[in-house]
């Protein structure tokens, strides 16, 4: 079909303007109208579909238009590959809550609901489309790789549009070209549109949406190097989890503190009743009023935070196009020098901010492993051996990952180097945590209702057991 543009040209750039393109009949009095709404500065195009006394040759009553979407999805970033695992389509009925094809691999998907909005989401660049209104209630939608190397994403999109069944029938909806970026998506008003950005699920992605993003756009609103904004972003977090690291420490030195009377235990239980050297150990904590489960709270309480950084980073459009040394784009990898060769699940390129951040790891490790006591029961695994290793595997993990967030991990470790150096030299002192340990045993202990509880349910069980011995002997 032939459209008419009602314009040569239109300008946008100092005040909202309109282009209207039409399809005429032979009858002047029927035609079908598009007219699309530009605003200046605004990454939204509005759409007004008119169509004017076509009820008969649309036959409306009978039939719902069709809007049908085909696009395929240039190649813009470093990595083809880390490119098409954040690239695919999402949509959000008014029934459900926001959701999206497979990242990994192709899907295709049917959708029942009233469809509020639907998008072609790449790394950080969306074509969206959302109708306040709705749209019908039946969608297909189909998430493709394709075979060249020059498209991340090939992406198909058909649904009903809902237009009334009336002489001069007319409806409304809205595009989305742009970024990946909170502020310009929430304005569309489209209800979770925002979460294009995947964030992370649950807690995770709450840390990092409403404590991680507002903290970074702020630093950012005044500082124009990222790399700097991303090390006060790192100190901030820090400073915040100070207490957790000092707590974990302290916890640490008094378990190894009580390393030796925990070493004479398990000699004097081996290969005895295993209740009577649980009692044992529980007796002991309780006397010198240290308890083994401290270190564990402060670690899981940062946890939502570290794994809010690593969502956070490598989809925070930012960072794309910003540079830090060697590092070209701290949103794609960082390529120190390249290889002649394809090393397995590793790639044929070194990033250098990941050995920093490996080599940074190591240190910080022996330094927590150095003031975690080693296991005292046979069985239990070597944390420094796991720890070790866990380190070499990260080599070849981050080796692809943005260089944004190994920097912001490499900072991080040297500041807790600096932080544990700090807390052993100048904060806590072990001779004090070991006479406060000694003064304890020392001390009458009181036991709780639910300690009495638990040692009458251990008797009752050694007594049970004693009982059944008995029985099988006779």
């Amino acid at each position: 079909f032939i459209f008419t543009p009602g314009a040569e040209k239109v300008d946008a750039t100092g005040q909202p303007a309109q282009l209207t393109m039409t399809l005429r009949t032979s009858d002047p009095s029927k035609y079908l109208q598009f007219v699309y709404g530009f605003t200046p500065g605004s990454h939204q195009v509005a759409v007004q579909m008119n169509a004017v006394n076509l009820r008969d040759e649309l036959q409306l009553s009978t039939n719902k238009p069709e809007f049908y979407w085909q696009a395929a999805g240039w190649n813009n970033e470093l990595g083809l590959a880390q490119e098409r695992q954040h690239s695919s389509v999402f949509y959000k009925t008014s029934e459900e809550d926001r959701d999206f094809l497979s990242e990994m691999h192709d899907e295709g998907r049917q959708v029942q609901g009233k469809l509020q909005w639907m998008a072609f989401k790449q790394f950080f660049f969306t074509a969206a489309v959302y109708s306040d209104q709705g749209f019908g209630d039946k969608a297909e939608f189909h998430n493709i790789a394709p075979q060249d190397s020059v498209h991340n994403k090939q992406y198909i999109a058909r649904f009903d549009l809902n237009v009334p069944a009336d002489a001069n029938a007319a409806t409304a909806w809205n595009f989305y070209f742009g970024p990946n970026k909170y502020a310009p998506l929430k304005e569309t008003g489209a209800p979770e549109f925002v979460r294009i950005i995947d964030y992370g699920w649950g807690i995770i992605g709450w840390v990092s949406r409403w404590i991680i993003r507002p903290i970074f756009e702020f630093l950012s609103s005044y500082i124009g190097a990222i790399w700097v904004v991303i090390l006060l972003l790192t100190l901030a977090i820090k400073t915040l989890l100070f207490p957790v690291t000092w707590k974990n420490f302290v916890s640490s030195a008094k378990m190894r503190i009580l390393k030796p009377e925990m070493d004479e235990l398990n000699k004097k239980y081996e290969g005895k009743d295993a209740v009577e050297k649980q009692q044992a150990i529980m007796a002991l904590y309780k006397q010198t009023g240290v308890n083994p489960f401290a270190g564990c709270v402060p670690v899981l309480f940062q946890m939502p935070i570290l794994y809010a950084m690593f969502r956070f980073f490598p989809s925070n459009i930012e960072l794309r196009g910003q540079n830090f040394l060697w590092a070209n784009d701290l949103a794609n990898y960082d390529i120190l020098f390249r290889l002649p060769f394809e090393i397995p699940f590793y790639g044929t390129h070194v990033s250098g901010l990941t050995i920093l951040m490996c080599i940074s790891t190591y240190f910080y490790s022996r330094m927590t492993m150095g003031a975690t006591p080693a296991p005292t029961q046979p069985g239990m695994p070597n944390m420094k051996v796991i720890m070790n290793i866990f380190t070499f595997m990260m080599l070849f993990f981050f080796n692809s990952m943005s260089s944004g967030l190994t920097l912001y991990y490499f900072v991080a470790n040297i500041t807790s180097i600096g932080q544990m150096w700090v807390i052993k030299k100048y904060i806590v002192d072990e001779k004090k945590l070991r006479d406060k340990i000694d003064e304890n045993k020392k001390k009458p202990v009181k036991k709780s209702s639910f300690h009495q509880k638990l040692e009458e349910m251990q008797k009752a069980q050694k007594d049970k057991q004693k009982q059944l011995k008995s029985q099988i002997k006779k």
